[in-house]
């Protein structure tokens, strides 16, 4: 293996992650900007009526998602009839989409027992059907990894939308901004999408055996996935009142925000990256095991420090009060289970790029099956604490489904990849032991409480993590990769 070339492809997929990661905390600190008005303009109950019908909404939708994007990145033949041919199906989907969330409106609306939902839900078919406009060439500008331009498209319409639905808050003071806001900010995105680059799309049928034989099986997975992530909420819009439902939307966004703001960036760089070395399995491995160790050095402290500064964080947040305090234990435990799907996000994505796409199928029904088999028994016994511990064990056993996958699929050693994640695993959990027992032996003002943790908790995983890496021999991760550069710099 040429370590010229194993170096450029990092240093290529370094670049990217840096631009989208850029990319999402500024849509992140928008989104963070909006929320804490949000959440002190609007009540607990407006977020739950509006998280029962996207639920819905994204159930219908992947119905119909065939996952041309992804057909299109991992093809390195792509022309631009596949583009054509991925918007038609992309434009049909939505058309299909918008045709039935307006049309079952009503009995949605019946169902539940609140009227509203009827509106909110002729409300996203509109938005659903605007979404269908967008501009598929947009995908070019991840394929051929222009960051900086897929910056601006990502960031400059959400500064607006963001904006926007501030405004309508103060306006209406109620569910209707939420709704609002997300359609007008839909419709800046596909005008957005127009502007930032010159292609075209038309109506076009040309490639749809070649983009169908690969999306049959994202349609299969992606189906599943929405169930395994959003099937907590599907059960809760049942078995809850819509406040409770507000607070575990807010839990579960919360636990998983600061992951997430790296988790999708350094995918979004890394997959294009180890698309045009799939054929070369060493570097492919090599590459995959970097980025794994990358990914939990970062995502694992990040996720855990969330989580044990939620006591002081929610009520700075969300507005003070009593009014949000039944999230902080939520997300405290969530935050485990944001960790596992960071540790094992990347493995189903080098299973999808090695042409495996059906075993991430598989995968997928697997927690989603396990989702709706423990999720009414756990909210039985324990209540929405009990949904959120339910969720992390899932989160656990999911870890060594997919880690077992990737061993007999790709020809990894599952002690590589023991070896690269156990290091930041370990000190993690003990530095949210720490952090989490600290007010139990201290007190403070939330403020400063906040900041001496959060301090206290980088110094803490930094110094240990640096030190078991020396004393295991300086072993070839990211650890290494990361000095390397802070001492080129």
């Amino acid at each position: 293996m040429s370590s010229k070339k194993t170096s450029s492809l990092s240093d290529e997929v370094f670049k990217g992650t840096k631009w989208y990661v850029a990319m999402r905390w500024s849509i992140r600190f928008l989104g963070i900007i909006s929320s804490a008005f949000l959440a002190r303009l609007l009540m607990p109950e407006d977020f739950g009526l509006v998280a029962i019908v996207l639920v819905i909404f994204g159930l219908v939708s992947l119905l119909f998602d065939f996952g041309v994007n992804w057909a299109l990145i991992q093809n390195n033949k792509a022309t631009d009839d596949h583009f054509h041919t991925a918007w038609t199906i992309r434009l049909l989907q939505s058309l299909v989409v918008a045709a039935l969330l307006a049309a079952f409106a009503p009995l949605i609306a019946q169902a539940y027992g609140d009227i509203r939902l009827e509106l909110i839900c002729q409300l996203l078919a509109v938005g659903t059907l605007i979404r269908g406009f967008e501009n598929i060439g947009t995908v070019k500008l991840q394929k051929d990894m222009k960051f900086s331009k897929d910056f601006t498209y990502n960031v400059a319409p959400k500064i607006i939308s963001t904006f926007v639905t501030i405004g309508l808050a103060f306006y209406y003071k109620s569910y209707m901004a939420l709704v609002v806001g997300t359609v007008l900010g839909t419709a800046i995105q596909v005008l957005a999408s127009y502007m930032v680059i010159n292609f075209r799309p038309k109506f076009s049928f040309a490639e749809i055996k070649d983009i169908w034989g690969f999306s049959q099986w994202i349609l299969i997975r992606n189906i599943a996935e929405y169930i395994s992530t959003q099937g907590d909420l599907i059960i809760l819009a049942v078995l809850a009142t819509p406040t409770k439902i507000g607070y575990y939307k807010w839990g579960a966004e919360l636990s998983f925000m600061a992951v997430t703001e790296i988790q999708q960036p350094f995918s979004r760089a890394l997959v294009p990256g180890l698309v045009k070395i799939k054929h070369d399995h060493e570097r492919l491995i090599a590459g995959y095991l970097k980025a794994l160790s990358m990914m939990a050095l970062v995502a694992v402290p990040i996720a855990l420090g969330f989580g044990a500064v939620a006591q002081e964080l929610v009520p700075l947040f969300l507005g003070g009060g009593d009014k949000w305090l039944p999230v902080v234990p939520l997300i405290e435990a969530l935050v485990f289970f944001a960790m596992c799907t960071s540790l094992y996000g990347i493995s189903g994505s080098l299973l999808t790029i090695t042409g495996n796409v059906k075993y991430t199928a598989y995968i997928y029904w697997v927690q989603a099956l396990a989702t709706i088999v423990t999720i009414y028994p756990a909210y039985s016994l324990m209540g929405l604490e009990g949904l959120a511990y339910s969720r992390v064990l899932i989160g656990i056993i999911m870890f060594f489904v997919v880690s077992r996958l990737v061993v007999s699929r790709c020809q990894v050693g599952f002690s590589q990849i023991l070896k690269v994640i156990w290091r930041p695993v370990v000190v993690g959990i003990f530095m949210y032991i720490i952090l989490i027992n600290l007010p139990n032996v201290w007190e403070l003002s939330d403020v400063f409480f906040l900041a001496f943790k959060i301090i206290f908790g980088g110094i803490f995983y930094v110094t240990i993590t640096i030190f078991l890496w020396f004393l295991l021999g300086k072993p070839d991760a990211a650890e290494k990769e990361i000095l390397a550069k802070l001492i080129k710099r």
